[in-house]
């Protein structure tokens, strides 16, 4: 296998016939350029200089691989080129992995927008409920703590959540007026954004903070889609991200009522989750874009 520090020493020394000239334009050592001929020799098993104190010259050998080389140096410096080119370009694919329950709320629309605003970005989505640590993805975007695993993880903000219930439940059993109360309503369960699971904490600017205990579900879910639902349906009191239950208000005003507004649950923190080092310019702008989307759903850090 070539080495091309190796050929463009040939090269050099082939274009100078100096020895001396050549180390100085390669900005190394007589010894080092001859230690890097003298290596090409002996992965080609032949001699292609004939040394004569400070001056090389090519034998047959020599002329012969020379043309060779300096196409090996072209095609080297034109793949140089092309990857520069696509480290600055924003085109190419970018692997995603997204909280399970942002793929039916407020990624999707991100990931659309951002595509439009480039045509030579394509995206391949993936959605998990569990962070691994082997996934190939150039970027991950998580709901929730984060161990260290080898990746950069950016806090991008908090998403806040609250308890809700449905206008039907209303109706049929009336909204709680006291966290006292809460331990004695029906719950929606379905997913567990907080844990350890059934202890769950709120806070109040006056009244310090309460636990209150919530029951086991037999159904669980990734899907937060699922537990908003149940909760529209008349189920029970349920936890969900305050942005969703906006958004559901927008669409279906009174389908939501939030319960004792006054208490609040720890936020949740969001993370873009990269390589180290420098990224390619497809994966910076994508980045770009999700920090500002992060404020649509998310409070400042």
């Amino acid at each position: 296998m070539y080495d091309l520090n190796d050929i463009q020493s040939f090269v050099m020394v082939m274009e100078t016939e100096n020895l001396t000239e050549s180390a100085r334009q390669l900005g190394v050592s007589k010894s080092t350029l001859s230690r890097r001929i003298s290596h090409l020799e002996g992965v080609l098993g032949q001699p292609l200089l004939l040394r004569h104190s400070n001056k090389m010259q090519a034998n047959d050998a020599g002329k012969a691989f020379y043309p060779f080389a300096r196409k090996l140096l072209e095609t080297a410096r034109q793949s140089h080129k092309v990857l520069e080119h696509l480290q600055d370009a924003v085109c190419g694919e970018i692997d995603v992995t997204v909280f399970s329950s942002f793929a039916r709320s407020w990624f999707p629309g991100e990931m659309l927008t951002f595509t439009a605003q480039h045509p030579e970005i394509s995206i391949r989505l993936h959605t998990a409920s569990v962070l691994d640590q082997n996934s190939p993805s150039d970027v991950m975007i998580w709901l929730g703590a984060v161990s260290d695993f080898g990746m950069k993880t950016e806090l991008a903000g908090y998403v806040s959540c609250g308890l809700y219930a449905s206008g039907r439940f209303k109706q049929q059993r009336g909204i709680p007026d006291c966290v006292a109360e809460l331990e004695r309503q029906p719950w929606v369960n379905l997913h567990h954004l907080y844990h350890p699971e059934g202890a769950l904490k709120l806070s109040h600017p006056q009244q310090g903070t309460q636990i209150v205990q919530l029951p086991g579900s037999r159904i669980l879910s990734d899907q937060i889609g699922m537990q908003m639902e149940a909760i529209v349906s008349g189920h029970g009191i349920g936890i969900l991200p305050d942005y969703m239950a906006s958004r559901r208000e927008q669409h279906h005003p009174g389908d939501l009522i939030r319960v004792l507004p006054e208490w609040t649950l720890p936020p949740l923190p969001l993370y873009l989750i990269y390589p180290y080092g420098q990224l390619p310019k497809r994966i910076q702008a994508f980045l770009q874009h999700m920090r500002q989307a992060a404020g649509d759903i998310a409070v400042a850090v």
